[in-house]
């Protein structure tokens, strides 16, 4: 385990603060928090446990823009002071074992959010990188490791009938308690959970909100708990497809046991990312909760094999610092496509290789950071990361890969790592020249072109992909028959949409044909690239171009829907007829595109039109998640801009968590208040607005 710098000393010139070396291991936090929907802050009591090692002058603890009561140490009051970023304690604490314990309150403006409204709401967390300070005293450095214990308080409104929430946090749930508050009508539990080995602070989490569980076993026996709202408990076998077959290929295929003692995944609404690796606790974005049809559209295979890797490449192991963040993220993006390798085939896996090596080659022409250095992209990190790992692979060997990584992982089992301790196995197992990879691949922003090329030259697939796009200069009338036999083949789809890519612009009279054959026994990513490519639809085509109104994919219907209304829109009350009752996903994007297309097209006597055009002023309110109120803010706003109700939701939105509604909400009312009258509506809101919506609406005025 690191140690926890406690010594400071003061460089006069500049007056500089800088770290002393080694004097304090903290090596234990319990802690009790409660969340509180309503007032959107966080109180709670830690009791941290440390061991000094030599004299130091000042003990500190990341805690930002906290308030502090009990301070106790080794139960003993102690004086302490506190600023924006720090607690700090001078006396109190003796060599050897020492115990701290106080209790805080916070308002947290990043790390913990609060989604939802009163009635229906959920509370999590989201701390990588060093955040989890601003809701729970911890540390920023992620070379601090402890055992952390945390206990989540949550209330429920019974006089109101409040929805039932479930608390989660890492670790084992070891007990869960109940007590009434017979004056308030509520009642309050407290969920404990406990961690056995140590793991840096920004892997804590906690997740409060609505959801039944169900739990399965691993092969190997770890208890593996899903979780998922009550109104989508026809979602269990899409949302988590081959979940049990993901973790039971990965622990095998990474040759170490599963660290920890249980796992479990969470979604969350309106979540920053796909999804976070909180230790034992994944969480991830609601919009991978899918159905029989959005799972042909998008499934949380990916995600899920990569967040369960970083339970040992990243929670397990730690880079030391941003630099290395690429031993996270470049193995978790890697055994994430072998997982998918497993499920989906060789193929596949090429092809996900082959369209990552495109981005890094795109990227490389202006991007001139390497996966070595701080200020990486994600592209670098993630992907670059990946192929760096897949390339080392095939020149080692898959047998002495997983011996270099099984030993990387068995020697730096929760602790710190930088990139010279992998390389350092690699050289202790295989004859292959480290310091020329470092040079290359993580050293360089250039793209390693013959490395690259060398390994994507063993899929017999890319290899003809890669010369079928070498023909798209040539004549259509010269590859006709060869592109009939591709589409009535077997062969891998991408080989088909590129087919159908080059056939974009012909002439009817040679493409008919082909787009027929596509339509009539294409699979459904044929048929996808068919509705995304075959824009102005001929008349002979449109019974067949009709069928992708009833395709198993919502990608598909929507784009089928807007093309044939745009080509046909006498035959518009038949196409509303079919997708008057379709949701789609849990973005609802094909709703709010069925209302946007029929609140365009149709009268307003119509007897639907009052009703639908609520129905969508209704999708921009905080209400939902954020991938349904930008799509319905941007109809809303170009159809009815002069209603009340859609102003207020845009203000409303500048305080969501989601950067992207943020920055749409902002574009959006700077764009509307150049014009008089708008600013005028603006400023009579004011006064029905919440206070933090009004600041930033006034200085949005301003």
């Amino acid at each position: 385990m690191r140690f926890y710098s406690l010594f400071l000393s003061l460089f006069v010139a500049g007056s500089v603060w800088s770290q002393s070396p080694v004097a304090v291991d903290f090596t234990d936090l319990k802690a009790t928090v409660f969340p509180n929907f309503e007032t959107k802050e966080v109180s709670g009591h830690c009791q941290f446990t440390f061991i000094v090692n030599a004299p130091t002058d000042t003990l500190r603890i990341d805690a930002k823009n906290m308030r502090f009561s009990l301070m106790m140490l080794n139960g003993k009051a102690v004086e302490y002071s506190a600023n924006a970023r720090q607690l700090l304690l001078y006396t109190g604490f003796k060599k050897g074992k020492n115990r701290l314990s106080f209790s805080y309150t916070a308002r947290p403006k990043q790390a913990l959010y609060f989604v939802g409204t009163a009635d229906d709401y959920q509370i999590w967390t989201q701390g990588q990188g060093k955040y989890t300070s601003h809701w729970l005293p911890s540390f920023d450095d992620v070379n601090e490791k402890l055992t952390f214990s945390l206990s989540v308080t949550t209330l429920e409104d019974e006089v109101a009938n409040s929805q039932r929430l479930t608390a989660i946090s890492n670790g084992e749930l070891v007990k869960k308690e109940s007590f009434r508050a017979i004056q308030e009508g509520k009642v309050y539990t407290t969920w404990s959970y406990q961690m056995k080995k140590p793991m840096a602070s920004y892997l804590v989490t906690l997740a409060v909100g609505n959801f039944d569980q169900k739990i399965a076993s691993s092969a190997s026996g770890v208890p593996l708990e899903s979780y998922l709202q009550p109104k989508d408990a026809d979602k269990w076998a899409t949302t988590y497809w081959h979940n049990e077959r993901i973790f039971n290929f990965l622990e095998k295929e990474i040759g170490v046991k599963y660290p920890w003692r249980i796992y479990r995944q969470i979604p969350v609404r309106d979540f920053l990312y796909a999804g976070m690796e909180n230790t034992t606790s994944t969480l991830f974005a609601q919009d991978y909760v899918v159905d029989s049809v959005a799972v042909n559209d998008k499934n949380y295979c990916n995600v899920n094999a990569h967040e369960l890797a970083h339970q040992w490449f990243g929670d397990l192991i730690t880079a030391q610092s941003g630099k290395h963040h690429w031993l996270q993220e470049g193995f978790a993006t890697y055994y994430a496509l072998l997982a998918e390798k497993e499920l989906f085939g060789e193929d596949y896996f090429y092809y996900q290789l082959y369209r990552n090596a495109n981005l890094i080659k795109a990227a490389a022409k202006n991007d001139t950071v390497p996966i070595l250095h701080e200020k990486a992209s994600s592209l670098s990190y993630y992907q670059k990361g990946a192929w760096a790992l897949h390339y080392l692979r095939d020149q080692v060997g898959k047998k002495v890969f997983d011996k270099i990584v099984k030993t990387y992982l068995k020697k730096y089992a929760f602790k710190n790592v930088v990139t010279a301790d992998f390389l350092a196995i690699v050289q202790r197992y295989a004859d292959f020249d480290t310091e020329a990879f470092q040079q290359r691949w993580l050293e360089s922003a250039k793209y390693p072109e013959a490395d690259i090329n060398q390994c994507l030259a063993k899929s017999a697939m890319v290899q003809a992909l890669v010369q079928l796009q070498k023909e798209r200069s040539l004549p259509l009338e010269s590859k006709l028959s060869r592109y009939t036999t591709l589409l009535q083949s077997e062969t891998f789809w991408p080989l088909k949409a590129e087919v159908l890519f080059q056939l974009k612009g012909q002439p009817l009279a040679q493409t008919e044909a082909l787009y027929r054959l596509a339509l009539e026994r294409g699979n459904l990513e044929v048929l996808t690239a068919v509705s995304e490519l075959l824009t102005d639809i001929p008349e002979s085509l449109k019974t067949s171009y009709e069928t992708l109104l009833q395709a198993p994919s919502y990608v598909v219907r929507g784009n089928a829907l807007v093309h044939l209304l745009k080509r046909f829109p006498h035959d518009r009350m038949r196409y509303f007829e079919i997708a008057k009752d379709w949701r789609g996903a849990n973005d609802l994007g094909l709703r709010i595109d069925y209302l946007g297309a029929y609140l365009v097209l149709m009268p307003e006597t119509n007897p639907d039109y009052a009703s639908l055009k609520a129905e969508l002023i209704d999708f921009t309110s905080p209400k939902y998640e954020s991938v349904t109120r930008i799509p319905a803010l941007q109809q809303a706003v170009s159809l009815f801009p002069q209603e009340n109700e859609v102003l207020k939701n845009l203000v409303n939105a500048t305080q969501h968590p989601k950067w992207q509604l943020v920055k749409y909400a902002r574009d959006t009312i700077r764009k509307l208040i150049k014009q008089e009258t708008f600013r005028e509506r603006f400023t009579a809101l004011i006064p029905e607005l919440p206070t933090d919506a009004q600041s930033e609406l006034q200085r949005l005025l301003k």
